[in-house]
């Protein structure tokens, strides 16, 4: 994984997850970050594999996947520039609930789970606002799949 360039630091602050950080936090933030790049159809991460970093697209694409009851892929989420993965992992260190591919040359901005909790313990007031983002991206996901849930029991 590469530093972090002042062009990707400057794509960085125009993130919504990043709204209300100040310039001081959003250093602290890329301090503690990597940048990682994928090919098309590199895996960034499998279903079930430990659930250790937290992904924001900066640039390319990547299609989120869940195995359905016939063990089949099934593309759920096609994410781009600006568009988070992973968040769940940084909360609950739970294993990764779907999996991860590029389906076009991409650059990634990874927090790992171990950098996010020095984060944390380092910067609180930091730590508090990025929780906060993390859990409206969540609650909006959830209200997603509710909406799409729903729709489904009803064409039955």
């Amino acid at each position: 994984m590469a530093t972090i360039s002042s062009t990707i630091r400057q794509n960085i602050r125009q993130i919504e997850l990043f709204n209300g950080l100040s310039d001081d936090e959003i250093d602290i933030l890329v301090k503690h970050a990597k940048i990682h790049s994928l090919v098309e159809d590199e895996v960034l991460f499998n279903e079930g594999d430990d659930g250790d970093f937290f992904a924001i697209v900066i640039d390319g694409q990547i299609e989120v996947r869940k195995l359905n009851e016939y063990d089949q892929p099934v593309a759920i989420a096609a994410l781009t520039s600006g568009a988070t993965l992973g968040e769940m992992s940084l909360i609950d260190h739970e294993a990764r609930s779907a999996s991860a591919i590029a389906t076009a040359p991409s650059t990634l901005f990874i927090l790992s789970r171990k950098s996010f909790d020095t984060l944390v313990e380092q910067s609180p007031r930091c730590g508090v606002k990025l929780i906060r983002k993390i859990a409206t991206i969540l609650c909006a996901t959830i209200r997603r799949t509710s909406n799409l849930f729903a729709d489904a029991i009803e064409q039955r």
